[in-house]
């Protein structure tokens, strides 16, 4: 559904409405649902069918996220904004940046006070400094999985959240700033209520004027026991650079530690993470 969206869009971005039309019809009436295409779908759908010249369209497709239709077009415009973003991260050309690179592993304790931090700064030329493949099980297995004696996190990093295995996983509405994020628009992302394993849930902030993203922040739904931690979560920063696009500035995940010979039991937290401290200029 969420491709049928983008068939559809880049038939009415060409001017053939029509198509663009039928395309949109068949989604937000076939028999199956998909959580953002199906919203987008019904949006442009509204904004293209303009009364007289065509019937009304009865919509007969189900869909558990439950969005009303008049804030349908604006979470599909915010999604545009980010997703814009989100590309600029994940390409690959010649213009790719060599970055100079701190990463980090700290301990903090149940204050998120620091215990210890230990660090490495390099070099890497590319665009994605931080970003880890994530496996394909997620959806079975979830977000927070246990391999062996370790208890692994993943979080959404921009691959996964342009990937169509998110986008019809999870419902997206739109939220505004407040406190910090006063003044940015915030779309919101929610596994589908049906889930029952480990999943995420978080906001990806949009510079409503600029158009642009500006950070991401999110936590784990339905966490195991050993990783039910009140301050788990992270955050992903966006930065563009002048004349080469954008790339993710700053990171950080920040996990439940598990208490020594304590199957349930945490110890404060393990915050891993880095940013860029620099654009090297080419030798």
């Amino acid at each position: 559904m969420t491709l049928g969206y983008g068939v559809g869009n880049w038939h009415l971005y060409n001017g053939r409405v029509d198509l663009a039309r039928e395309v949109f019809r068949r989604i937000v009436s076939g028999p199956q649902w998909a959580s953002f295409g199906y919203l987008a779908a019904e949006a442009e759908l509204k904004r293209v069918t303009a009364p007289p010249r065509l019937p009304a369209v009865k919509v007969s497709a189900k869909t558990p996220c439950q969005v009303h239709p008049e804030s349908a077009l604006g979470t599909a415009d915010l999604w545009d904004a980010a997703q814009r973003t989100l590309e600029g991260t994940t390409r690959a050309d010649a213009a790719t940046p060599t970055l100079l690179v701190r990463e980090w592993r700290r301990a903090l304790d149940f204050r998120l006070g620091l215990r210890f931090e230990h660090s490495d700064t390099t070099e890497v030329r590319t665009r994605q400094p931080f970003e880890k493949p994530a496996p394909a099980n997620l959806e079975r297995a979830g977000y927070i999985q246990r391999q062996g004696w370790s208890i692994v996190y993943y979080g959404p990093d921009p691959g996964l959240l342009l990937s169509e295995r998110f986008l019809r996983t999870h419902c997206f509405r739109r939220v505004e700033g407040q406190g910090a994020t006063a003044g940015l628009a915030g779309l919101a992302f929610t596994p589908l209520p049906r889930t029952r394993v480990a999943d995420v849930t978080g906001v990806l902030w949009v510079d409503p004027d600029r158009r642009e993203l500006r950070s991401l922040e999110y936590t784990w739904l339905n966490p195991p026991l050993e990783a039910n931690a009140p301050a788990i979560g992270g955050r992903a920063d966006f930065a563009r650079l002048p004349g080469t696009g954008w790339i993710v500035q700053r990171w950080n995940i920040r996990m439940a530690r598990p208490e020594a010979g304590y199957v349930r039991g945490f110890d404060g937290y393990t915050d891993q993470g880095g940013e860029v401290l620099a654009v090297l200029t080419p030798r």
